[in-house]
């Protein structure tokens, strides 16, 4: 356990890049003004006792040492004096609470960031094997209790140095009261071990258990039309229960081992002022004015010790979130798609072709080859059809032509340059995507095309609407532009979105335009006005499409079919690539002799 906190303290003491100990020193010097206001609560008591005549220093502990013991102090200026220390230490306090305030603020954004951003840069495959509950877990629930953990950090850190504080000032009244307060407080907090042992197997449980929620409730939100279809909602229901019912005995276990916890530092606590009272007068026969001085200074730790445990729970139920975060964080850092060392404007436009150069393809923990050696050629400026049955691999080929997905073997050539893994961002600057499910933010038509292309104007986004026959719906609507389409936007009918993310491409000016399944969903009509865009913008660009159905293959001025292979001997290859024209194809169906290319 205290390996574990001191682990997380160094990382935060890098994090913050000093800001930590900042706040250290400010809570140091507030203290130390404390501690001297205290020690002139003595005096003030004395001269309370002597009619407030005055006290010399040699009757003063620290103070006499400091100033010298033959000096003679009066009421007005001790009050002074007690009133400039307390004023001190306000302001030093002030000023930790705003330096701790903002050290955890930032060191709770830059884990927070340092996660978004190795996230957004590392390699597709690993983004697409993690499931988007835990990502969004770890972004908000798991952070967040990186910011308690943090803030409970800060109490244990001050809770240790105000004990130390007091325990030395008390001492300077009275060593032997002073260990004995301390060997109390130490021998219940060593008790106590097994409480906070519940606490980190609380947050073992709490972590696994809030992952599962964030699943489920990812998973009733994304198919929740699904669930209402099947009245499935209750089962969804049932499910979260039985999660927050595990969490919930779990807590109850732990409040009551720690609850347990702060009932024995409160006997220990009056146990030991009882003791300590009689020991004081009974025993050692100390002066009032110490005895009160003592007693005050107690009274303060004992609460200080209760911090110190409560904090060191508290701490320990939310490490597990730290941990979680921190590897997903290395995960992803360690899988970084490679930074292009070049201007990516330095990437020579697409003139001749993309070519598939015996290209295999399959995931790190497969048990096959999702493509096998697949040759073939992307004649820039035509149009392409890839076809082929669910699962055979054609979206796996798109990422890979999108270059997000990089080959197992083979190589992609663009105009005969391998498309090189530090050249792969350089490259998507250059292609546009039109997926099947249609992103649209909860914002206007313009934010959603901007989206593409950060800073185009208002004549280009016409243009591009223009380009996908989007334009004349637009101009429709109550705002134009700037009407807002509602979150996945629903204020728009299935047809009008897919125009929206075709003209959102087109604003991207690309040399390459991928259509991956995007009309699948739409009726014929509507698929019928997205191929006219796409004639109309033959020869502009090159064109790959990803789709079964006739006006988008029949559209192509070549088709690529992905076929399963079923010959014996072929059981490790899941599929093999045909390119042909499509009235080859068309023939092929047919049963008729075909001659195709590689």
């Amino acid at each position: 356990m205290i390996g574990r906190i001191a682990d997380f303290g160094r990382f935060i003491v890098r994090q913050t890049r000093g800001r930590a100990l900042l706040a250290l020193l400010f809570l140091i010097l507030g203290s130390l003004t404390e501690g001297v206001s205290i020690l002139l609560l003595i005096p003030l008591l004395q001269l309370a006792g002597q009619g407030g005549g005055g006290v010399t220093t040699g009757q003063l502990p620290l103070i006499g040492s400091l100033l010298g013991p033959g000096m003679h102090i009066a009421l007005v200026p001790l009050l002074g004096c007690f009133l400039g220390f307390v004023i001190i230490q306000a302001l030093f306090s002030r000023f930790r609470t705003v330096q701790m305030a903002e050290m955890m603020q930032s060191c709770v954004d830059d884990i927070r960031l340092r996660l978004f951003g190795a996230i957004g840069s590392a390699r597709w495959r690993l983004i697409a094997r993690t499931r988007a509950s835990d990502i969004q877990q770890a972004l908000s629930g798991d952070i967040e209790r990186i910011r308690a953990a943090t803030f409970n950090l800060l109490l244990l850190s001050q809770a240790i140095l105000m004990v130390g504080l007091y325990a030395a000032l008390a001492a300077v009244i009275s060593l032997k009261m002073t260990l004995f307060a301390l060997a109390v407080g130490g021998t219940v907090l060593a008790a106590l071990y097994p409480v906070r042992r519940r606490a980190a197997h609380f947050g073992e449980v709490l972590t696994a258990s809030l992952r599962l929620q964030q699943q489920t409730v990812s998973e009733f939100l994304g198919g929740m039309k699904l669930a209402k279809a099947y009245n499935a909602e209750a089962g969804y229901v049932a499910r979260l229960a039985a999660m927050l019912g595990d969490v919930r005995r779990e807590m109850i276990h732990y409040a009551r081992a720690a609850a347990n916890g702060t009932l024995a530092f409160q006997v220990a606590g009056a146990v030991a002022a009882v003791g300590f009272i009689y020991v004081a007068v009974a025993v050692l026969h100390l002066p009032l004015a110490r005895i009160a001085v003592l007693l005050f200074l107690f009274v303060r730790i004992g609460p200080r010790f209760t911090m110190i445990q409560d904090a060191i729970q508290q701490l320990l139920s939310n490490l597990p979130a730290f941990d979680s975060a921190r590897a997903m964080t290395a995960r992803f850092e360690a899988d970084r798609e490679s930074a292009d060392e070049a201007d990516q404007s330095a990437l020579p436009p697409l003139r001749r072709e993309i070519r598939f150069d015996g290209v295999s393809f399959r995931y790190p923990d497969g048990d096959g080859d999702i493509l096998r050696e697949a040759s073939f050629a992307i004649p820039a400026g035509e149009i392409t059809a890839i076809a082929g049955p669910s699962g055979s691999g054609k979206s796996t080929m798109a990422d890979i032509i999108m270059g997000l997905a990089e080959p197992s073997a083979g190589r992609v050539l663009i105009d005969g340059r391998p498309l090189a893994a530090a050249r792969l961002r350089a490259w998507r600057s250059r292609v546009a995507y039109v997926p099947q499910e249609v992103f649209l933010l909860n914002d206007s038509i313009a934010a959603n095309l901007t989206l593409a292309a950060p800073g185009a104007s208002e004549q280009a986004m016409w243009a591009a609407l223009e380009a996908s026959g989007a334009a004349g719906f637009v101009r429709q609507l109550p705002q134009g532009l700037y009407t807002a389409v509602a979150d996945r936007g629903i204020r728009l009918s299935g047809g009008e979105r897919q125009r929206i993310a075709l003209a959102r491409a087109l604003l991207r000016q690309p040399d390459l335009l991928l259509l991956d399944e995007a009309t699948s969903a739409l009726d014929p009509e509507n698929e019928r006005l997205i191929v006219q865009s796409l004639e109309a913008l033959r020869g502009t660009m090159t064109i790959v499409t990803i789709a079964h159905r006739a006006q988008m293959t029949t559209l192509a001025d070549q088709l690529i079919t992905i076929e399963p292979r079923q010959a014996e001997g072929e059981n490790g290859d899941r599929s093999r690539v045909v390119a042909f024209h499509p009235a080859q194809h068309a023939a092929r169906s047919a049963n008729r002799p075909v001659s195709h290319g590689e």
